[in-house]
């Protein structure tokens, strides 16, 4: 009962107040090109975060909201970058002859997880934020990569086999979550770990998908005659936001968890996708 009230209220303050908690990162090519945004989690004082002329994309926000990490090749090469929302330090992280992708930050805000193809095919890692240390969290034959990581220290990511399937790595045994052979990407945990979403084209265009984390109650959360490309859950997990092309370009939308569409919450001709959405 405790928690039914808790979504009713948090329901009503939204038709209310037109309110999300947190901050949610994105990316957008408004402006020519694609660049790192940073708004309220209803949408409201956006601001622009990179200015240059490379690719600045896979935005991923701490979990304090105080910084975003992503992915620029600016200097030639994918490399991580580290900016603070204050837009008042730009550090970047990786300086490598090889690239590195699909940034997220640990659940303490102490690791950043990647993707790194330092031998030629893509693997885990992880880097300590204050320290720069660097090490290989998943590697073996073929592609691992889109890992993201429970409160736990679990880890949800992608296997390439043949097909892209969402694996879970938990005390050295690996679980397949999603087994089907259709393309099934960008895991992401809910904020307790106790759910993996994830996105497939089992239904012909992406949809997103959600699964217990025992490998339980796997259900399709949207189906819409479109593309759902990463989700994102809010810190308190009443809501999820999700890039979706149902209005002919790529907007962000705010759903519940159990699926239902609540709200939009970009709304321009160009393509606005990515969201990483934080406190």
């Amino acid at each position: 009962m405790r928690i039914a009230a808790v979504i009713v209220l948090a329901a009503f303050a939204v038709a209310a107040f037109g309110l999300y908690p947190g901050k949610i990162a994105f990316t957008s090519n408004r402006d020519g090109n694609r660049e790192i945004y940073v708004m309220q989690a209803d949408g409201s004082d956006i601001v622009r975060l990179t200015n240059n002329k490379a690719y600045d994309d896979q935005p991923a926000v701490s979990p304090d909201g105080a910084w975003v990490v992503f992915v620029s090749n600016r200097d030639g090469n994918h490399e991580l970058y580290l900016m603070g929302v204050d837009r008042k330090e730009l550090r970047r992280l990786t300086d490598t002859p090889y690239s590195e992708i699909d940034p997220s930050f640990s659940p303490d805000g102490r690791w950043v997880i990647y993707t790194a193809m330092a031998e030629g095919d893509k693997d885990i890692w992880r880097l300590n934020v204050e320290s720069g240390e660097t090490e290989v969290l998943v590697t073996g034959g073929g592609d691992q990569f889109m890992a993201r990581m429970a409160p736990d220290g679990a880890l949800a990511y992608v296997e390439d086999g043949g097909d892209n399937e969402i694996l879970l790595l938990e005390d050295g045994v690996k679980t397949n979550l999603s087994r089907s052979p259709a393309i099934d990407t960008m895991p992401t945990f809910s904020p307790d770990g106790g759910t993996v979403y994830y996105t497939t084209n089992r239904g012909g265009d992406y949809d997103l998908m959600a699964v217990n984390r025992d490998g339980s109650g796997l259900r399709e959360l949207i189906t819409l005659e479109s593309t759902e490309g990463r989700a994102w859950p809010s810190p308190d997990g009443l809501y999820v936001a999700v890039a979706s092309d149902k209005d002919g370009d790529l907007e962000i939308y705010i759903f519940s968890p159990e699926g239902e569409l609540l709200e939009q919450i970009t709304d321009n001709e160009y393509e606005d996708y990515e969201p990483s959405w934080s406190k």
